[in-house]
């Protein structure tokens, strides 16, 4: 039968986009974050109403008020865990190591409900979205990453302790082994999550036939060229930053690890030297590498998305929008963040847009006579 090629249409704009997001960003300020679920809802149901596939705008339907008490409990729970591990003394940086092995051996099962949740409420013609998979189907595709995450947490704590010891050079050892572990862990298990999602995912009855076109070892090479890029901004960003802030205070990091139990401005001192530079490295990541990384995975996965109704297909320019986005981020920086909605609407657009779906006229009905009709492959 013959289909009909549909072309994704967005139709946000900064101007309109801009007000809501100014009024997250002041709430946000105003309840320290506690308004998260309202600034994260009325995000996703401005961009959904905005996207438009087969000329009918997706709806999100999730109730922030569920939201907040879900994150509520989650944060009663963690900080009383925390504050738990902090009436350990000498053995509090075992508590946490633990408490993160236990957080990570969960992960997998947590993106699992996250999933479930975001596509549940999410809908298209009237129609709910939903995911046709178990937490058993989460942990075996995401437990190689987690695995990975949960070494390099180890790591992490280990040179923590050694650093604290003054055992220098097996802190740097156990440092250098936890960044490359998280450079890497973390793009694979975005990978491996988004390959999750395009498998399972279904609306109404209709499933994907077909496996997502990236095999373990693309994975696995994609996810190396995206850790190098972040390992680079470490090297490049994060560590000489921080050691030129370290030198221009004189607050050596070692000497405040080892007051933080003890002195209460230890900790704003330890993030006064170290959030700069993991800032400069965030907006890096969000400059380069992560839309490489999901651009790539983009044109890989929905291009391999299919029912027995509709296919999908996508051919993001990935050097069009790796300059987008490098522009963007720039000037981010430059005007301290008003410029986002500008760069947030443009990106999305250009994604979006480079996306078309491939429907049977007996899946719309009497609106599938609109389009341009090909013979579907």
């Amino acid at each position: 039968m013959q289909s009909v090629r549909h072309p994704v249409v967005f139709t946000g704009e900064a101007h309109t986009y801009r007000p809501l997001w100014r009024r997250n960003v002041l709430l946000l300020c105003l309840t320290l974050g506690l308004s998260f679920p309202w600034a994260l809802t009325s995000k996703l149901r401005y961009l959904y109403g905005h996207t438009q596939v087969a000329g009918h705008a997706l709806g999100y339907h999730a109730n922030p008020l569920q939201m907040f008490l879900g994150n509520l409990v989650g944060m009663v729970l963690l900080n009383a865990l925390y504050y738990g591990i902090a009436q350990m003394g000498s053995y509090a940086w075992m508590g946490v190591a633990t408490l993160q092995l236990l957080m990570a051996v969960a992960l997998p099962f947590m993106l699992h409900g996250f999933l479930s949740f975001q596509l549940t409420h999410t809908s298209w013609r009237g129609q709910r979205l939903h995911l046709a998979a178990g937490p058993r189907d989460a942990w075996h595709a995401m437990a190689v990453p987690t695995l990975i995450y949960i070494a390099s947490g180890v790591m992490a704590v280990w040179a923590v302790m050694m650093l604290q010891a003054d055992r220098r050079a097996l802190a740097w050892l156990y440092g250098g082994l936890a960044v490359t572990g998280f450079c890497v862990g973390l793009p694979l298990l975005y990978v491996q999550f988004k390959r999750y999602q395009h498998r399972y995912a279904a609306w109404g009855s209709l499933r994907n036939q077909c496996e997502p076109d990236l095999s373990h070892g693309q994975s696995l090479g994609l996810s190396l060229r995206v850790g190098l890029l972040a390992w680079l901004a470490c090297v490049l960003l994060v560590l000489p930053l921080t050691w030129l802030l370290s030198d221009w205070t004189g607050w050596e990091v070692r000497a405040l690890l080892a007051r933080a139990g003890t002195d209460g401005t230890a900790g704003f001192s330890m993030a006064l030297v170290l959030l700069p530079g993991l800032a400069m490295g965030l907006a890096w990541m969000m400059a380069l590498p992560y839309p490489y990384l999901g651009a790539s995975l983009q044109n890989r996965l929905w291009s391999s998305t299919s029912h027995e109704a509709m296919r999908f297909e996508s051919q993001v320019p990935l050097n069009a929008l790796l300059r987008l986005s490098a522009r963007n981020w720039l000037w981010v920086v430059v005007t301290l963040g008003w410029y986002y909605p500008v760069a947030a609407m443009a990106e999305t657009r250009l994604r979006l847009q480079s996306v078309a779906v491939w429907v049977r006229p007996d899946l719309l009905g009497s609106e599938g006579v609109s389009g341009t009709p090909q013979v579907s492959a």
